[in-house]
């Protein structure tokens, strides 16, 4: 009877305290992490809703997946890209959790178009991106 107590109780618990919001990084963590850094104007934002690849936990989860384009400024760390070219970058912040669970926060801030930004970059495929988690994007005029 303790043992089904015992494993009852981990089903219920783990899923609340396996996952947390990551704390934001430090400049010094970002520009170690990532593999692109470039400042540049967002000449382009689009989102949209669709099924969680984060949270696979039981319940309904979506998430909001942003492109994020750039025209590049300059280039502040990396290889592969000129200045003057469009770049897309990919993020995503939560957008549904029935059951509402503690978990992964997604990118914050995310920039508007016509905002100058600097970004911290993993490259995914050619001219393809995705900022850092949790804040992969400095937002200079806000």
């Amino acid at each position: 009877m303790n043992i089904y107590i015992a494993i009852i109780t981990l089903i219920i618990v783990c899923p609340y305290t396996v996952f947390s919001a990551v704390p934001a990084m430090s400049p010094k963590e970002l520009n170690e992490s990532s593999d692109l850094v470039v400042t540049g104007k967002v000449i382009e934002v689009s989102s949209k809703i669709s099924k969680s690849k984060v949270e696979k936990s039981i319940g309904i989860n979506r998430d909001k997946i942003f492109k994020v384009i750039i025209k590049v400024k300059s280039i502040v760390k990396g290889k592969g890209i000129k200045i003057g070219q469009e770049i897309t970058i990919r993020a995503w912040q939560p957008s549904v959790r029935i059951p509402p669970i503690p978990g992964l926060q997604g990118n914050h801030p995310i920039p508007n178009k016509g905002d100058s930004v600097k970004a911290y970059l993993h490259k995914k495929l050619e001219n393809n991106y995705t900022a850092l988690h949790p804040n992969g994007f400095k937002i200079y005029n806000k």
